[in-house]
Order: structure tokens, then sequence, then C-alpha cells
């Protein structure tokens, strides 16, 4: 081999490698702009919001605004302004209700939500049954729980 060839060889695998690796960091910013999308587009289907209005501890933490869009969505009468209401309600709600419950349950929620969604949705998972907030975020849903991680991931 000549030390052209080998120069030419050189080349073109630098240039398939930089082109490959283009690719995959293109395919992985469209992924994270489709995952940033989709979140910001958060929905609560007419049964979460049934059941989200059905207990009264979540209820109390609706104003009367975000009740008459949550129970819109529940009826199957929302419009799309009430359906992102209604999603921005709920997270606001599962927020405030957190908060209200305050000590070790907010401090271990952030702690959480820091280390990744994983860990934040295994321990809002792992609190018992019959806890305000785990009945709230059973309610809720995959969206409006992941709304809230992120939410709470921003502000800390």
């Amino acid at each position: 081999m000549t030390r052209n060839t080998l120069r030419m060889a050189a080349v073109s695998a630098m240039a398939a490698v930089t082109l490959g690796a283009g690719a995959g960091l293109a395919q992985a910013s469209e992924a994270t702009h489709a995952r940033t999308a989709s979140a910001t587009e958060v929905s609560l289907s007419a049964a979460q919001a049934r059941t989200f209005l059905a207990s009264p501890t979540v209820k109390a933490e609706l104003s009367a605004k975000d009740t008459q869009s949550v129970r819109a969505v529940a009826d199957g009468k929302a419009t799309k302004a009430q359906n992102r209401g209604a999603a921005s309600s709920a997270v606001k709600a599962l927020y405030n209700l957190m908060k209200r419950h305050g000590g070790k349950l907010w401090d271990d929620a952030v702690k959480a939500a820091k280390s990744g969604w994983g860990k934040f949705r295994g321990y809002m998972n792992g609190l018992p049954w019959y806890h305000p907030v785990r009945i709230a975020w059973v309610a809720a849903g995959g969206e409006v729980q992941y709304a809230l991680w992120s939410y709470i991931n921003s502000l800390f």
C-alpha cells in the first residue's frame, strides 16, 4: 500500500465515523425534542378526571375554575384549552397537596426527583395506598405524573 492509499482510507474512515456520530446525535436531538414537545402537551383522560374529582383532598386543592375544567374533561365536553387547563390543574393540585403534607414527604420527594424520573416514580408508588398524595398520584395518570416530576425537577 502506498502512502496516499493509507491517507485516503484514514480520511474515509474519519468521515464515516463523523457522519455516523452526527446522525446518531441528530436522532437523539429529535427524540429529546419530541419528548419535550409531548411533555408540554399533557392531557388528562375522562376516567382520570373523574377519579381525580372523587377524592375530597384533591378536590380541595382545585380552584373553582380548575374544578370546572377538570369536570368538563370528566364529562367529555372539554375544549382543547380546557384539556390543557385540566392537566395543568392536576399537576398544580398534586404539587400543592405534596407541599401541604410537607416535612419528610416533601423532602424525600424532592430528593427522589433530583435523582431521576425512575426514582421519583418509585418513591411516589412506594407511599402507602391510603395516603392522600398516593391516591392523587395514581388518579392523575402517567402524563401528569411526568409533568409533576419535570416541574419539581425544574425548581430545584
